[in-house]
């Protein structure tokens, strides 16, 4: 069972991250969005703060939605842990529905403008990075690759690593 809540109507309380990351696709300009629930002290909203809906750009459709079964497929959260909370910042652990094996820390912490903020963290070319969007390029049949976009954690220097699926695999291992 997937760990993230069913939303079919998408609202965002005052305090909450719209965006940490986001998963894009060669197919179209929607997209799937991460955010994370938080309280007024910037602190995760229960056990499973961080969920995914759909962004959509494309005319005619309602900009924010949730995802469906198949979607939560891929995209789904199928797993999270709020590791620690703290004044200084709050530590969710995650794993994608359609990438098990990959760990994505989450630090959501007030900012120094006051307002919440949240932002992911992975290995990106083997750095330490905070990933701003995950790029999904279709081929005929499945995934062809991903390409991982961020910044390195302690330089702010623009990362990316290209992925590819295994042989025979549709979907890239993005790595543990």
């Amino acid at each position: 069972m997937l760990a993230s809540p069913a939303y079919a109507d998408v609202t965002f309380g005052d305090n909450d991250v719209r965006t940490i990351f986001y998963i894009s696709k060669s197919d179209d300009r929607n997209r799937v969005d991460y955010a994370i629930r938080l309280d007024q002290r910037c602190q995760p909203v229960g056990t499973t703060p961080v969920y995914a809906y759909w962004h959509r750009f494309e005319p005619g459709e309602a900009t924010y939605g949730d995802l469906n079964s198949m979607d939560r497929r891929a995209y789904g959260i199928s797993r999270q842990t709020v590791r620690s909370r703290a004044a200084n910042g709050s530590w969710v652990e995650m794993h994608l529905a359609g990438f098990p094996e990959q760990r994505f820390l989450v630090l959501a912490q007030r900012g120094e403008d006051g307002s919440c903020h949240a932002r992911a963290q992975l290995s990106i070319d083997e750095r330490d990075a905070f990933l701003d969007h995950i790029h999904v390029q279709l081929g005929w049949v499945g995934v062809d690759r991903i390409v991982l976009h961020g910044r390195e954690v302690t330089s702010g220097t623009e990362v990316s690593e290209t992925r590819r699926p295994p042989r025979g695999g549709l979907v890239p291992r993005l790595g543990g």
